[in-house]
Protein backbone atom coordinates (compact mmCIF):
# COMPACT_ATOMS: atom_id res chain seq x y z
CA UNK A 1 0.00 0.00 0.00
CA UNK A 2 2.95 2.56 0.88
CA UNK A 3 4.69 1.88 -2.87
CA UNK A 4 0.90 2.78 -4.58
CA UNK A 5 0.60 5.88 -2.00
CA UNK A 6 4.15 7.15 -2.84
CA UNK A 7 3.60 6.48 -6.67
CA UNK A 8 0.20 8.31 -6.44
CA UNK A 9 1.93 11.33 -4.79
CA UNK A 10 4.94 11.07 -6.90
CA UNK A 11 2.71 10.93 -10.20
CA UNK A 12 0.33 13.61 -8.65
CA UNK A 13 3.85 15.77 -8.35
CA UNK A 14 4.82 15.31 -11.64
CA UNK A 15 1.37 16.42 -13.56
CA UNK A 16 1.18 19.26 -11.27
CA UNK A 17 4.87 20.30 -12.23
CA UNK A 18 3.93 19.08 -15.86
CA UNK A 19 0.69 21.26 -15.78
CA UNK A 20 2.55 24.44 -14.01
CA UNK A 21 5.38 24.56 -17.06
CA UNK A 22 2.24 24.58 -19.62
CA UNK A 23 0.55 27.10 -18.08
CA UNK A 24 3.90 29.22 -17.59
CA UNK A 25 4.56 28.69 -21.28
CA UNK A 26 0.98 29.52 -22.91
CA UNK A 27 1.54 32.96 -20.93
CA UNK A 28 4.79 33.61 -22.51
CA UNK A 29 3.89 37.23 -25.23
CA UNK A 30 3.98 35.47 -28.76
CA UNK A 31 3.77 38.90 -30.17
CA UNK A 32 6.61 39.31 -33.17
CA UNK A 33 9.53 41.54 -32.51
CA UNK A 34 8.89 44.85 -34.41
CA UNK A 35 5.89 46.71 -36.03
CA UNK A 36 2.78 45.10 -37.10
CA UNK A 37 0.66 47.35 -38.64
CA UNK A 38 -3.02 46.66 -39.13
CA UNK A 39 -4.67 49.66 -40.41
CA UNK A 40 -2.91 53.00 -40.93
CA UNK A 41 -5.22 55.52 -39.10
CA UNK A 42 -2.89 58.91 -39.50
CA UNK A 43 -0.55 59.50 -42.00
CA UNK A 44 3.38 60.67 -41.29
CA UNK A 45 4.37 63.87 -39.27
CA UNK A 46 7.56 65.01 -39.38
CA UNK A 47 8.75 65.52 -35.57
CA UNK A 48 12.18 67.26 -36.64
CA UNK A 49 15.62 66.10 -36.74
CA UNK A 50 18.36 64.58 -33.88
CA UNK A 51 21.60 65.87 -33.79
CA UNK A 52 22.86 63.67 -36.01
CA UNK A 53 20.32 65.12 -38.90
CA UNK A 54 18.51 62.20 -39.00
CA UNK A 55 14.69 62.76 -39.34
CA UNK A 56 11.96 61.70 -36.88
CA UNK A 57 8.62 61.05 -37.78
CA UNK A 58 5.34 59.87 -36.39
CA UNK A 59 2.47 58.70 -37.13
CA UNK A 60 -0.43 56.68 -35.46
CA UNK A 61 -1.72 53.04 -36.68
CA UNK A 62 -3.53 49.77 -35.30
CA UNK A 63 -1.33 47.57 -34.56
CA UNK A 64 1.33 45.93 -32.63
CA UNK A 65 4.76 47.12 -31.35
CA UNK A 66 7.59 45.03 -29.21
CA UNK A 67 10.34 46.51 -29.17
CA UNK A 68 12.98 42.92 -28.50
CA UNK A 69 12.26 39.62 -27.14
CA UNK A 70 12.57 41.14 -23.63
CA UNK A 71 10.54 43.90 -23.73
CA UNK A 72 6.57 43.32 -23.55
CA UNK A 73 4.15 44.42 -26.32
CA UNK A 74 1.84 47.09 -26.93
CA UNK A 75 -1.32 46.74 -29.10
CA UNK A 76 -4.06 49.07 -29.96
CA UNK A 77 -7.05 48.81 -28.78
CA UNK A 78 -9.28 51.00 -32.00
CA UNK A 79 -8.65 53.74 -33.98
CA UNK A 80 -9.66 56.19 -31.65
CA UNK A 81 -6.94 54.30 -29.68
CA UNK A 82 -4.13 53.61 -31.85
CA UNK A 83 -0.69 52.79 -31.40
CA UNK A 84 1.18 56.60 -31.84
CA UNK A 85 4.79 54.98 -33.41
CA UNK A 86 8.52 57.13 -33.54
CA UNK A 87 10.42 56.86 -36.50
CA UNK A 88 14.19 58.06 -36.57
CA UNK A 89 14.96 57.87 -40.20
CA UNK A 90 11.96 55.23 -41.15
CA UNK A 91 12.89 52.60 -38.53
CA UNK A 92 10.47 52.33 -35.59
CA UNK A 93 11.93 53.06 -32.02
CA UNK A 94 8.73 53.36 -29.69
CA UNK A 95 5.25 52.89 -30.00
CA UNK A 96 2.49 53.76 -27.66
CA UNK A 97 -1.25 53.69 -27.01
CA UNK A 98 -2.96 56.78 -27.75
CA UNK A 99 -6.10 58.74 -27.70
CA UNK A 100 -6.40 60.29 -31.38
CA UNK A 101 -8.51 63.17 -29.34
CA UNK A 102 -6.04 64.39 -27.25
CA UNK A 103 -3.01 64.44 -29.81
CA UNK A 104 -5.24 65.71 -33.04
CA UNK A 105 -7.95 67.45 -32.47
CA UNK A 106 -9.76 69.31 -29.93
CA UNK A 107 -12.26 66.92 -28.72
CA UNK A 108 -16.22 68.66 -28.62
CA UNK A 109 -15.53 68.95 -24.64
CA UNK A 110 -12.90 71.55 -25.32
CA UNK A 111 -14.74 73.81 -27.83
CA UNK A 112 -15.99 76.09 -26.44
CA UNK A 113 -20.24 76.83 -26.76
CA UNK A 114 -18.98 80.50 -28.41
CA UNK A 115 -17.24 78.53 -31.37
CA UNK A 116 -20.46 76.91 -32.71
CA UNK A 117 -23.19 78.78 -35.33
CA UNK A 118 -26.98 77.86 -34.29
CA UNK A 119 -26.51 74.56 -36.61
CA UNK A 120 -24.61 72.92 -34.12
CA UNK A 121 -21.34 73.24 -36.10
CA UNK A 122 -18.03 75.02 -35.38
CA UNK A 123 -17.58 78.66 -37.05
CA UNK A 124 -15.04 78.83 -39.87
CA UNK A 125 -11.96 80.40 -39.44
CA UNK A 126 -13.03 83.90 -40.90
CA UNK A 127 -16.70 84.00 -38.75
CA UNK A 128 -15.04 82.93 -35.16
CA UNK A 129 -15.59 85.12 -32.28
CA UNK A 130 -12.77 86.60 -30.64
CA UNK A 131 -13.52 84.34 -27.79
CA UNK A 132 -13.63 81.56 -29.69
CA UNK A 133 -10.28 82.56 -31.52
CA UNK A 134 -8.53 83.25 -28.00
CA UNK A 135 -9.93 79.40 -26.92
CA UNK A 136 -8.97 77.29 -30.37
CA UNK A 137 -4.99 79.24 -29.97
CA UNK A 138 -5.03 77.96 -26.38
CA UNK A 139 -6.23 74.45 -27.85
CA UNK A 140 -3.45 74.34 -30.54
CA UNK A 141 -0.74 75.78 -28.21
CA UNK A 142 -1.35 72.53 -26.11
CA UNK A 143 -1.50 70.10 -28.72
CA UNK A 144 1.91 71.60 -30.17
CA UNK A 145 3.41 72.02 -26.78
CA UNK A 146 2.25 67.93 -26.52
CA UNK A 147 3.84 67.17 -29.90
CA UNK A 148 7.19 69.07 -28.89
CA UNK A 149 7.52 67.19 -25.81
CA UNK A 150 7.47 64.32 -27.79
CA UNK A 151 9.98 65.15 -30.24
CA UNK A 152 12.01 66.54 -27.62
CA UNK A 153 11.71 63.02 -25.24
CA UNK A 154 13.10 61.19 -28.65
CA UNK A 155 16.37 63.15 -29.61
CA UNK A 156 14.78 66.32 -31.69
CA UNK A 157 16.57 69.13 -31.76
CA UNK A 158 15.11 72.37 -30.25
CA UNK A 159 15.35 74.29 -33.27
CA UNK A 160 13.98 71.60 -35.27
CA UNK A 161 11.23 70.69 -33.22
CA UNK A 162 10.13 74.44 -32.56
CA UNK A 163 10.00 74.82 -36.78
CA UNK A 164 8.08 72.13 -36.70
CA UNK A 165 5.27 72.84 -33.90
CA UNK A 166 4.91 76.72 -33.85
CA UNK A 167 3.61 78.39 -30.98
CA UNK A 168 0.90 81.32 -31.30
CA UNK A 169 0.59 84.28 -29.44
CA UNK A 170 -2.88 85.30 -28.14
CA UNK A 171 -2.99 87.95 -29.91
CA UNK A 172 -3.03 87.00 -33.00
CA UNK A 173 -5.96 87.64 -35.14
CA UNK A 174 -5.16 86.49 -38.82
CA UNK A 175 -7.21 83.41 -38.45
CA UNK A 176 -4.88 80.99 -41.45
CA UNK A 177 -1.82 81.71 -38.75
CA UNK A 178 -4.36 80.52 -36.27
CA UNK A 179 -5.99 77.40 -37.59
CA UNK A 180 -3.75 76.57 -40.29
CA UNK A 181 -1.23 74.37 -37.71
CA UNK A 182 -4.07 72.45 -36.39
CA UNK A 183 -5.47 71.33 -39.70
CA UNK A 184 -2.10 70.25 -40.57
CA UNK A 185 -2.42 67.79 -37.79
CA UNK A 186 -5.33 66.72 -38.21
CA UNK A 187 -6.24 66.46 -42.12
CA UNK A 188 -9.61 64.86 -41.48
CA UNK A 189 -10.99 67.40 -39.35
CA UNK A 190 -13.57 70.00 -40.20
CA UNK A 191 -13.70 73.45 -39.29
Amino acid sequence: MAKSNTAIIAGGILLAAGGTWYWIKSQEDKTPVGLVISNQVEGNMSLGTNSTGKPLTANSVEGTWREDEDSLSVASESAEKPLLVIYEDGTPIHAEVITMSEWFEPSPDTVPAECYDDDGNIYLPENSPQECMDKMIEIQNALMERWRKLAKEHGATEESYQAAFPMQETTVAEAEGIFGPMLSLQSHFVW
